[in-house]
């Protein structure tokens, strides 16, 4: 059974996540709150497996809350839901650590499947929302100078094995797919990513991806 709360200061959106979440057995509502602060409030008496949060709130946004969830509670799942896909919102939702984004009008389907990627240790990016970000990137290598792969970029740090794990990583890949790309446990896989990321004093895997783009671009 995986535990959800809902965040959103809107109790229609509430309301029709609710709906449409109740249909799926697996899953169960165990709070809701309208802004950051409730949530907080909500944790310190009971911790979801997961949790759907709106970026845009009164009294304490998306972000903010993000920022704090992780920091008292990093082994939290939080997907991002919002109508909102600027890339401000994106790119800090992502540096904070947020385990996927999705749009409110996503399906269903889109919103369990976020679910079930967070579970898994993967992160799940809405069509619209990666498809800017890919762009972004883009441009970004486009105006640098410098194109080394992972490959080159990490030799010096990570054993070979490691940089496996690492751009398999990259490619959005759960714990479980990695493990059965690479023949491995996913016990294994786990120690390997700690290992990773204890060699850069990143958080996880959502720091690391961001902090290998970033080195590719500099």
């Amino acid at each position: 059974m995986t535990e959800i709360m809902i965040v959103d200061d809107q109790e229609m959106v509430r309301e029709g996540l609710k709906m449409i979440l109740s249909l799926h057995e697996e899953i169960e509502i165990v709070g809701e709150a309208s802004n950051g602060e409730e949530l907080l409030a909500l944790l310190e008496n009971k911790l979801p497996d997961i949790i759907l949060m709106d970026i845009r709130m009164p009294v304490m946004d998306g972000i903010e809350t993000l920022k704090i969830v992780k920091e008292t509670y990093p082994s939290l799942k939080v997907i991002i839901l919002t109508t909102f896909n600027e890339d401000e919102y994106i790119f800090n939702g992502l540096k904070y650590g947020a385990d996927g984004y999705v749009l409110k009008d996503s399906s269903s389907k889109e919103i369990i499947k976020a679910i079930k990627s967070a579970c898994e240790g993967s992160m799940l990016l809405n069509s619209q929302v990666s498809s800017k970000i890919s762009k972004v990137l883009h441009s970004m290598e486009q105006t640098s100078s410098n194109q080394n792969s992972i490959k080159d970029q990490l030799s010096n740090t990570l054993t070979p094995r490691e940089i496996e794990v690492v751009e398999l990583i990259m490619q959005g890949k759960s714990n479980k797919q990695i493990g059965s790309v690479l023949f491995l446990t996913e016990g294994t896989v786990k120690n390997y990513i700690s290992r990773i990321l204890d060699k850069f004093e990143l958080k996880n895997r959502t720091e690391l991806v961001l902090y290998l783009q970033k080195s590719r671009k500099q």
